[in-house]
Protein backbone atom coordinates (compact mmCIF):
# COMPACT_ATOMS: atom_id res chain seq x y z
CA UNK A 1 0.00 0.00 0.00
CA UNK A 2 1.05 3.49 -1.08
CA UNK A 3 1.74 6.13 1.92
CA UNK A 4 -0.62 8.84 1.83
CA UNK A 5 0.59 11.85 -0.50
CA UNK A 6 1.45 14.60 2.23
CA UNK A 7 0.02 17.50 -0.17
CA UNK A 8 -3.03 15.80 0.32
CA UNK A 9 -2.96 15.40 3.82
CA UNK A 10 -2.10 19.03 4.72
CA UNK A 11 -5.11 19.93 2.50
CA UNK A 12 -7.47 17.64 4.14
CA UNK A 13 -6.57 18.99 7.39
CA UNK A 14 -6.49 22.85 6.27
CA UNK A 15 -9.82 22.07 4.95
CA UNK A 16 -11.15 20.54 8.39
CA UNK A 17 -9.76 23.93 9.65
CA UNK A 18 -11.47 26.15 6.95
CA UNK A 19 -15.02 24.25 7.74
CA UNK A 20 -14.58 25.05 11.42
CA UNK A 21 -14.38 28.40 11.19
CA UNK A 22 -16.85 28.34 8.53
CA UNK A 23 -19.09 26.71 11.09
CA UNK A 24 -18.24 29.37 13.90
CA UNK A 25 -19.30 32.05 11.58
CA UNK A 26 -21.92 30.61 9.98
CA UNK A 27 -23.56 29.53 13.33
CA UNK A 28 -22.68 32.88 15.29
CA UNK A 29 -24.99 34.63 11.98
CA UNK A 30 -28.36 32.63 12.85
CA UNK A 31 -27.94 31.63 16.52
CA UNK A 32 -28.89 35.13 17.86
CA UNK A 33 -32.34 35.12 15.69
CA UNK A 34 -34.35 33.10 18.54
CA UNK A 35 -32.82 35.11 20.88
CA UNK A 36 -33.62 39.17 20.40
CA UNK A 37 -36.88 38.96 21.97
CA UNK A 38 -34.99 37.86 25.61
CA UNK A 39 -32.36 40.67 24.31
CA UNK A 40 -34.86 43.40 23.62
CA UNK A 41 -36.56 42.96 27.02
CA UNK A 42 -33.21 43.55 28.87
CA UNK A 43 -31.71 46.51 27.20
CA UNK A 44 -35.40 48.10 27.23
CA UNK A 45 -36.26 48.53 23.33
CA UNK A 46 -38.55 47.04 20.90
CA UNK A 47 -37.17 43.86 19.45
CA UNK A 48 -37.65 45.38 16.41
CA UNK A 49 -34.57 47.90 17.59
CA UNK A 50 -32.52 44.89 17.05
CA UNK A 51 -32.47 44.45 13.87
CA UNK A 52 -29.67 46.89 13.39
CA UNK A 53 -27.41 44.41 14.75
CA UNK A 54 -28.20 42.20 11.44
CA UNK A 55 -27.58 45.07 10.02
CA UNK A 56 -24.54 46.52 10.86
CA UNK A 57 -23.19 42.83 10.99
CA UNK A 58 -23.65 42.42 7.04
CA UNK A 59 -22.43 45.73 6.56
CA UNK A 60 -19.54 45.58 8.64
CA UNK A 61 -18.64 42.03 6.95
CA UNK A 62 -19.10 42.97 3.07
CA UNK A 63 -16.97 46.54 3.97
CA UNK A 64 -13.65 44.59 5.11
CA UNK A 65 -14.28 41.72 2.11
CA UNK A 66 -12.04 43.72 0.01
CA UNK A 67 -9.14 44.15 2.26
CA UNK A 68 -9.37 40.11 3.40
CA UNK A 69 -6.79 38.62 1.02
CA UNK A 70 -4.30 41.90 1.00
CA UNK A 71 -4.13 41.40 4.71
CA UNK A 72 -3.38 37.90 4.58
CA UNK A 73 -0.88 37.71 2.59
CA UNK A 74 0.92 41.23 3.72
CA UNK A 75 1.31 39.84 7.97
CA UNK A 76 0.90 35.80 7.04
CA UNK A 77 -1.70 33.78 6.86
CA UNK A 78 -1.38 32.09 9.97
CA UNK A 79 -1.02 35.30 11.96
CA UNK A 80 -3.89 36.89 10.31
CA UNK A 81 -6.07 34.07 11.00
CA UNK A 82 -5.65 33.52 14.98
CA UNK A 83 -5.76 37.43 15.10
CA UNK A 84 -9.06 36.78 13.90
CA UNK A 85 -9.97 33.94 15.88
CA UNK A 86 -8.78 35.21 18.90
CA UNK A 87 -10.55 39.16 18.24
CA UNK A 88 -14.01 37.14 16.86
CA UNK A 89 -13.76 35.37 20.18
CA UNK A 90 -13.05 37.84 22.42
CA UNK A 91 -15.90 40.31 20.74
CA UNK A 92 -17.95 37.51 21.51
CA UNK A 93 -17.30 38.12 25.01
CA UNK A 94 -18.24 41.50 25.03
CA UNK A 95 -21.44 41.20 23.03
CA UNK A 96 -22.75 38.84 25.44
CA UNK A 97 -21.48 41.73 29.20
CA UNK A 98 -22.97 44.67 27.80
CA UNK A 99 -26.02 45.62 29.38
CA UNK A 100 -27.65 48.19 26.44
CA UNK A 101 -28.06 48.48 22.99
CA UNK A 102 -25.43 50.94 21.97
CA UNK A 103 -22.73 48.95 22.99
CA UNK A 104 -24.06 45.70 21.61
CA UNK A 105 -23.99 47.45 18.33
CA UNK A 106 -20.30 48.42 19.06
CA UNK A 107 -18.92 45.03 20.01
CA UNK A 108 -21.22 43.40 16.89
CA UNK A 109 -19.27 45.80 14.56
CA UNK A 110 -16.13 44.38 16.16
CA UNK A 111 -17.25 40.68 16.15
CA UNK A 112 -18.50 41.41 12.21
CA UNK A 113 -14.85 42.71 11.42
CA UNK A 114 -12.75 39.42 13.04
CA UNK A 115 -15.65 37.17 11.11
CA UNK A 116 -15.31 38.77 7.65
CA UNK A 117 -11.36 37.51 7.64
CA UNK A 118 -11.73 33.98 9.22
CA UNK A 119 -13.14 32.22 6.06
CA UNK A 120 -11.71 34.44 3.35
CA UNK A 121 -8.54 33.79 5.15
CA UNK A 122 -9.18 29.72 5.29
CA UNK A 123 -10.37 29.65 2.10
CA UNK A 124 -7.35 31.41 0.79
CA UNK A 125 -5.23 28.96 2.65
CA UNK A 126 -7.23 26.29 1.38
CA UNK A 127 -6.45 27.23 -2.62
CA UNK A 128 -3.20 27.77 -2.21
CA UNK A 129 -1.69 24.54 -1.22
CA UNK A 130 -4.31 22.15 -2.23
CA UNK A 131 -3.51 19.96 -5.42
CA UNK A 132 -5.87 20.49 -8.46
CA UNK A 133 -6.60 17.05 -7.88
CA UNK A 134 -8.07 17.01 -4.48
CA UNK A 135 -9.67 20.55 -4.66
CA UNK A 136 -13.14 19.06 -5.03
CA UNK A 137 -12.93 16.68 -2.52
CA UNK A 138 -11.39 19.95 0.10
CA UNK A 139 -14.34 22.35 -1.06
CA UNK A 140 -16.98 19.81 -0.20
CA UNK A 141 -15.30 18.98 3.12
CA UNK A 142 -14.63 22.81 4.10
CA UNK A 143 -18.45 23.95 2.81
CA UNK A 144 -20.56 21.35 4.40
CA UNK A 145 -20.69 23.05 8.27
CA UNK A 146 -21.94 26.29 6.46
CA UNK A 147 -24.47 24.58 5.12
CA UNK A 148 -25.64 22.75 8.41
CA UNK A 149 -25.17 26.25 10.79
CA UNK A 150 -27.37 28.17 9.88
CA UNK A 151 -30.50 25.26 10.32
CA UNK A 152 -28.90 24.35 13.51
CA UNK A 153 -28.79 27.94 14.82
CA UNK A 154 -32.16 29.00 15.32
CA UNK A 155 -33.46 26.17 17.23
CA UNK A 156 -29.92 25.56 19.60
CA UNK A 157 -30.42 29.48 20.04
CA UNK A 158 -33.90 29.17 21.58
CA UNK A 159 -32.57 26.09 23.89
CA UNK A 160 -29.95 28.48 25.19
CA UNK A 161 -32.24 31.48 25.71
CA UNK A 162 -34.75 28.67 27.41
CA UNK A 163 -32.84 26.80 29.49
CA UNK A 164 -29.57 29.71 30.14
CA UNK A 165 -29.74 33.14 28.93
CA UNK A 166 -29.12 35.20 26.19
CA UNK A 167 -25.63 35.91 26.72
CA UNK A 168 -24.97 32.37 26.44
CA UNK A 169 -25.74 32.39 22.22
CA UNK A 170 -22.24 34.55 22.00
CA UNK A 171 -20.75 32.85 25.00
CA UNK A 172 -21.06 29.34 23.08
CA UNK A 173 -18.39 31.00 20.59
CA UNK A 174 -15.14 30.60 23.77
CA UNK A 175 -14.70 26.79 23.49
CA UNK A 176 -14.81 27.41 19.51
CA UNK A 177 -12.53 29.69 19.32
CA UNK A 178 -10.46 28.28 21.44
CA UNK A 179 -10.11 25.24 19.79
CA UNK A 180 -10.09 26.90 16.33
CA UNK A 181 -6.83 29.24 17.75
CA UNK A 182 -5.15 25.86 18.42
CA UNK A 183 -5.82 24.01 15.17
CA UNK A 184 -4.80 27.26 13.27
CA UNK A 185 -1.72 27.10 15.45
CA UNK A 186 -0.88 23.93 14.49
CA UNK A 187 -1.88 23.26 11.19
CA UNK A 188 -2.08 26.74 8.99
CA UNK A 189 1.01 27.60 7.11
CA UNK A 190 2.21 31.06 7.21
CA UNK A 191 1.97 32.23 3.85
CA UNK A 192 2.82 35.46 2.20
CA UNK A 193 2.15 37.05 -1.24
CA UNK A 194 5.24 37.06 -3.42
CA UNK A 195 5.31 40.70 -3.83
CA UNK A 196 3.84 43.11 -0.78
CA UNK A 197 2.04 45.37 -2.57
CA UNK A 198 0.88 49.12 -1.15
CA UNK A 199 -2.65 49.43 0.20
CA UNK A 200 -5.26 51.00 -2.33
CA UNK A 201 -6.83 53.67 -0.57
CA UNK A 202 -8.97 54.58 -3.39
CA UNK A 203 -10.03 50.86 -4.22
CA UNK A 204 -11.08 50.10 -0.51
CA UNK A 205 -13.04 52.98 -0.56
CA UNK A 206 -15.44 52.41 -3.95
CA UNK A 207 -15.47 48.90 -3.18
CA UNK A 208 -16.59 48.60 0.33
CA UNK A 209 -18.89 52.04 -0.43
CA UNK A 210 -20.58 50.14 -3.40
CA UNK A 211 -21.19 46.91 -1.26
CA UNK A 212 -22.51 48.47 1.79
CA UNK A 213 -24.90 50.96 -0.49
CA UNK A 214 -25.96 48.26 -3.09
CA UNK A 215 -26.72 45.62 0.31
CA UNK A 216 -28.56 48.29 2.28
CA UNK A 217 -30.33 49.70 -0.60
CA UNK A 218 -31.75 46.56 -1.50
CA UNK A 219 -32.64 45.77 2.16
CA UNK A 220 -34.57 49.05 1.86
CA UNK A 221 -36.17 48.53 -1.38
CA UNK A 222 -37.88 45.05 0.24
CA UNK A 223 -39.19 46.35 3.13
CA UNK A 224 -42.71 47.35 3.23
CA UNK A 225 -42.48 50.50 5.26
CA UNK A 226 -39.83 51.89 3.48
CA UNK A 227 -39.45 54.65 1.38
CA UNK A 228 -38.37 52.70 -1.86
CA UNK A 229 -38.09 56.02 -4.00
CA UNK A 230 -34.90 56.79 -1.35
CA UNK A 231 -33.43 53.45 -1.05
CA UNK A 232 -33.38 53.14 -5.03
CA UNK A 233 -31.49 55.89 -5.04
CA UNK A 234 -28.97 54.25 -2.66
CA UNK A 235 -29.04 51.48 -4.97
CA UNK A 236 -28.37 53.67 -7.94
CA UNK A 237 -25.34 55.25 -5.78
CA UNK A 238 -23.92 51.68 -5.37
CA UNK A 239 -24.37 50.90 -8.89
CA UNK A 240 -22.41 54.72 -9.37
CA UNK A 241 -19.80 53.53 -7.18
CA UNK A 242 -19.20 49.55 -7.97
CA UNK A 243 -18.78 51.16 -12.20
CA UNK A 244 -15.65 53.20 -10.71
CA UNK A 245 -14.60 50.48 -8.29
CA UNK A 246 -14.32 48.07 -11.45
CA UNK A 247 -12.64 51.17 -13.72
CA UNK A 248 -10.72 51.49 -11.26
CA UNK A 249 -9.60 48.09 -10.66
CA UNK A 250 -8.63 47.68 -14.60
CA UNK A 251 -6.50 50.47 -14.34
CA UNK A 252 -5.19 50.60 -10.77
CA UNK A 253 -1.73 48.70 -10.83
CA UNK A 254 -1.85 47.25 -7.15
CA UNK A 255 -6.19 47.42 -6.95
CA UNK A 256 -7.46 45.27 -3.90
CA UNK A 257 -9.54 43.93 -6.33
CA UNK A 258 -7.21 42.65 -9.23
CA UNK A 259 -9.44 41.32 -11.98
CA UNK A 260 -6.83 38.90 -13.45
CA UNK A 261 -9.13 36.03 -12.84
CA UNK A 262 -11.99 37.09 -15.22
CA UNK A 263 -9.51 36.31 -17.79
CA UNK A 264 -10.47 32.30 -17.14
CA UNK A 265 -13.55 31.60 -18.77
CA UNK A 266 -14.56 29.26 -16.06
CA UNK A 267 -14.15 31.81 -13.74
CA UNK A 268 -15.78 34.53 -15.34
CA UNK A 269 -19.09 32.46 -15.83
CA UNK A 270 -18.95 30.91 -11.90
CA UNK A 271 -18.58 34.47 -10.57
CA UNK A 272 -20.31 36.87 -12.99
CA UNK A 273 -22.73 35.09 -15.34
CA UNK A 274 -24.16 31.66 -14.40
CA UNK A 275 -22.89 31.23 -11.41
CA UNK A 276 -25.60 34.24 -9.77
CA UNK A 277 -28.50 32.08 -11.23
CA UNK A 278 -27.83 29.31 -8.71
CA UNK A 279 -26.29 31.79 -6.12
CA UNK A 280 -29.48 34.12 -5.57
CA UNK A 281 -31.92 31.44 -5.72
CA UNK A 282 -30.23 29.31 -2.92
CA UNK A 283 -29.68 32.74 -0.64
CA UNK A 284 -33.61 33.48 -1.21
CA UNK A 285 -35.25 29.51 -0.49
CA UNK A 286 -33.17 30.22 2.98
CA UNK A 287 -35.42 32.98 3.85
CA UNK A 288 -38.77 31.85 2.25
CA UNK A 289 -38.74 28.20 2.80
CA UNK A 290 -39.02 28.07 6.89
CA UNK A 291 -41.31 30.95 6.83
CA UNK A 292 -43.71 28.96 3.88
CA UNK A 293 -43.32 25.95 6.14
CA UNK A 294 -44.33 27.42 9.86
CA UNK A 295 -46.75 30.49 8.00
CA UNK A 296 -47.74 29.10 5.22
CA UNK A 297 -48.03 24.75 5.73
CA UNK A 298 -49.16 25.99 9.98
CA UNK A 299 -45.97 23.73 10.72
CA UNK A 300 -44.16 24.35 14.03
CA UNK A 301 -40.57 25.77 14.54
CA UNK A 302 -39.73 22.17 15.43
CA UNK A 303 -41.43 20.66 12.57
CA UNK A 304 -39.76 23.22 10.38
CA UNK A 305 -36.53 22.93 11.76
CA UNK A 306 -36.51 18.94 11.11
CA UNK A 307 -37.49 19.45 7.39
CA UNK A 308 -34.37 22.07 6.77
CA UNK A 309 -32.30 19.18 8.62
CA UNK A 310 -33.72 17.11 6.23
CA UNK A 311 -32.99 19.37 3.14
CA UNK A 312 -29.32 19.91 4.35
CA UNK A 313 -28.62 16.11 5.28
CA UNK A 314 -29.99 15.53 1.30
CA UNK A 315 -27.21 18.38 0.36
CA UNK A 316 -24.45 16.66 2.73
CA UNK A 317 -25.38 13.21 1.62
CA UNK A 318 -24.18 13.25 -1.73
CA UNK A 319 -21.07 15.04 -1.21
CA UNK A 320 -18.94 12.02 -0.49
CA UNK A 321 -19.68 11.35 -4.59
CA UNK A 322 -19.27 14.59 -6.09
CA UNK A 323 -15.66 14.21 -7.32
CA UNK A 324 -16.49 10.80 -8.74
CA UNK A 325 -20.46 12.62 -10.42
CA UNK A 326 -17.39 15.30 -11.50
CA UNK A 327 -14.74 12.92 -12.91
CA UNK A 328 -17.64 10.96 -14.87
CA UNK A 329 -19.62 13.81 -16.34
CA UNK A 330 -17.35 16.86 -16.52
CA UNK A 331 -18.02 20.32 -14.67
CA UNK A 332 -20.21 21.31 -18.25
CA UNK A 333 -22.74 18.51 -17.79
CA UNK A 334 -22.70 18.63 -13.96
CA UNK A 335 -23.72 22.43 -13.82
CA UNK A 336 -25.83 23.04 -16.73
CA UNK A 337 -27.97 19.11 -15.52
CA UNK A 338 -27.33 20.53 -12.02
CA UNK A 339 -29.37 24.28 -12.86
CA UNK A 340 -32.42 22.48 -13.98
CA UNK A 341 -32.59 19.35 -11.25
CA UNK A 342 -32.30 22.68 -8.76
CA UNK A 343 -34.57 24.96 -10.64
CA UNK A 344 -37.27 21.80 -10.82
CA UNK A 345 -36.63 20.97 -7.30
CA UNK A 346 -37.27 24.31 -6.04
CA UNK A 347 -40.41 25.06 -8.22
CA UNK A 348 -41.91 21.41 -6.88
CA UNK A 349 -41.91 23.11 -3.66
CA UNK A 350 -44.59 25.28 -4.78
CA UNK A 351 -46.66 22.13 -4.49
CA UNK A 352 -46.46 21.44 -0.66
CA UNK A 353 -49.53 22.24 0.82
CA UNK A 354 -51.20 21.88 4.47
CA UNK A 355 -52.52 17.70 3.71
CA UNK A 356 -49.08 16.76 2.41
CA UNK A 357 -47.94 13.35 5.50
CA UNK A 358 -44.69 14.89 7.39
CA UNK A 359 -42.91 12.28 6.21
CA UNK A 360 -43.81 12.95 2.75
CA UNK A 361 -42.52 16.53 3.60
CA UNK A 362 -39.51 15.13 4.86
CA UNK A 363 -38.46 13.17 1.71
CA UNK A 364 -39.21 15.83 -0.52
CA UNK A 365 -36.82 18.55 1.40
CA UNK A 366 -34.67 15.97 1.23
CA UNK A 367 -34.13 15.74 -2.22
CA UNK A 368 -34.38 19.29 -2.56
CA UNK A 369 -31.24 19.15 -0.62
CA UNK A 370 -29.50 16.55 -2.98
CA UNK A 371 -30.93 18.68 -6.04
CA UNK A 372 -28.38 21.33 -5.38
CA UNK A 373 -25.60 19.30 -3.88
CA UNK A 374 -23.52 18.50 -6.74
CA UNK A 375 -23.77 21.44 -9.04
CA UNK A 376 -22.83 24.02 -6.03
CA UNK A 377 -19.57 21.74 -5.32
CA UNK A 378 -18.98 21.92 -8.99
CA UNK A 379 -19.22 25.46 -8.84
CA UNK A 380 -16.95 26.36 -6.24
CA UNK A 381 -14.50 23.81 -7.54
CA UNK A 382 -14.70 25.31 -11.45
CA UNK A 383 -14.52 28.87 -9.87
CA UNK A 384 -10.59 28.00 -8.82
CA UNK A 385 -10.23 25.22 -11.22
CA UNK A 386 -8.55 26.93 -14.17
CA UNK A 387 -6.36 29.65 -12.11
CA UNK A 388 -2.89 30.00 -11.54
CA UNK A 389 -1.46 30.33 -7.71
CA UNK A 390 -0.59 34.21 -7.89
CA UNK A 391 -4.37 34.66 -9.42
CA UNK A 392 -5.73 33.17 -6.18
CA UNK A 393 -5.57 36.35 -3.36
CA UNK A 394 -7.87 38.16 -6.45
CA UNK A 395 -10.12 35.70 -7.20
CA UNK A 396 -10.75 35.05 -3.66
CA UNK A 397 -12.01 38.45 -3.00
CA UNK A 398 -13.97 38.41 -6.03
CA UNK A 399 -15.91 35.14 -5.52
CA UNK A 400 -16.50 36.92 -1.98
CA UNK A 401 -18.02 39.64 -3.17
CA UNK A 402 -20.30 38.05 -5.69
CA UNK A 403 -21.24 35.58 -2.67
CA UNK A 404 -22.26 38.83 -0.77
CA UNK A 405 -24.18 40.05 -3.56
CA UNK A 406 -26.30 36.90 -4.30
CA UNK A 407 -26.94 36.64 -0.94
CA UNK A 408 -27.90 40.08 -0.71
CA UNK A 409 -30.26 40.24 -3.61
CA UNK A 410 -31.96 36.78 -3.70
CA UNK A 411 -33.03 37.89 0.26
CA UNK A 412 -33.94 41.44 -0.91
CA UNK A 413 -35.88 40.09 -3.41
CA UNK A 414 -37.96 37.19 -2.11
CA UNK A 415 -39.09 39.51 0.69
CA UNK A 416 -40.22 41.97 -2.01
CA UNK A 417 -42.37 39.15 -3.52
CA UNK A 418 -43.38 38.21 -0.50
CA UNK A 419 -44.43 41.68 0.45
CA UNK A 420 -46.47 42.40 -3.01
CA UNK A 421 -48.00 39.87 -2.72
CA UNK A 422 -49.73 39.87 1.04
CA UNK A 423 -51.41 43.01 -0.30
CA UNK A 424 -51.19 44.96 2.98
CA UNK A 425 -51.44 41.94 5.17
CA UNK A 426 -50.05 41.05 8.36
CA UNK A 427 -48.68 37.44 6.80
CA UNK A 428 -48.28 36.47 3.07
CA UNK A 429 -50.61 33.69 2.72
CA UNK A 430 -49.75 30.03 0.89
CA UNK A 431 -50.45 31.31 -2.65
CA UNK A 432 -47.45 34.18 -2.21
CA UNK A 433 -44.85 31.75 -1.11
CA UNK A 434 -45.98 29.33 -4.10
CA UNK A 435 -45.09 32.06 -6.41
CA UNK A 436 -42.16 33.32 -4.97
CA UNK A 437 -40.47 29.63 -5.26
CA UNK A 438 -41.68 28.98 -8.75
CA UNK A 439 -40.01 32.60 -9.41
CA UNK A 440 -37.10 30.72 -7.70
CA UNK A 441 -37.33 27.73 -9.61
CA UNK A 442 -37.33 30.27 -13.05
CA UNK A 443 -34.49 31.84 -12.04
CA UNK A 444 -32.45 28.38 -11.55
CA UNK A 445 -33.28 27.24 -14.91
CA UNK A 446 -32.00 30.06 -16.41
CA UNK A 447 -28.10 29.36 -15.65
CA UNK A 448 -28.68 26.35 -17.78
CA UNK A 449 -27.82 27.96 -21.32
CA UNK A 450 -25.41 29.52 -19.91
CA UNK A 451 -23.63 27.00 -18.09
CA UNK A 452 -24.28 24.53 -21.16
CA UNK A 453 -21.79 26.92 -23.20
CA UNK A 454 -18.89 26.32 -21.10
CA UNK A 455 -16.08 24.83 -22.81
CA UNK A 456 -15.85 20.62 -22.31
CA UNK A 457 -12.44 21.30 -21.19
CA UNK A 458 -13.47 23.65 -18.68
CA UNK A 459 -11.69 22.05 -15.33
CA UNK A 460 -10.20 19.39 -16.59
CA UNK A 461 -7.28 19.65 -14.87
CA UNK A 462 -9.08 19.23 -11.50
CA UNK A 463 -11.50 16.50 -13.02
CA UNK A 464 -8.69 14.59 -14.40
CA UNK A 465 -11.12 14.21 -17.36
CA UNK A 466 -8.75 15.79 -20.26
CA UNK A 467 -9.84 14.77 -24.02
CA UNK A 468 -7.94 12.99 -26.46
CA UNK A 469 -7.99 16.27 -28.53
CA UNK A 470 -7.24 18.45 -25.72
CA UNK A 471 -3.36 19.54 -26.79
CA UNK A 472 -4.71 21.32 -30.14
CA UNK A 473 -7.73 23.31 -28.74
Amino acid sequence: MSAPDPAIRQARLIALVTAGVMFMTGLDGTVIVTALPQMARDFGVRPTALSSSIIIYILVSAAMLPVSSWIAERYGTRRVLMIAIAGFTLSSILCGLVGSLTPFLAARALQAGFASLMVPVGNLVLLRVTPKRFLVQALAISTTPGLIAPVVGPPLGGLITSFLSWPWVFFINVPLGLFGLVAAYRLIPQLYAEKKAPFDVASFVLTAGALCALIFGLDRLSAIDSDRRLAGIIVLLGLALAAYAWRHARTAEHSLMPLDALRHESFFTATITAGNFMRVPFNAQGFVLPLMLQIGLGLSPFQAGMLLLAQNAGDVVLKPVASKALHRMGFRMALTSGSVTMGLSLAACALLDTHTPFVILLLILFVVGMARSIPFTAMMSISFADLTETEMGGANVLNNLANALASAVGISLSALILNLLSSGAAHPDLGAFRIAMLVLGAIALGGAPLWARLSDQAGAEVTRRALPHADMV
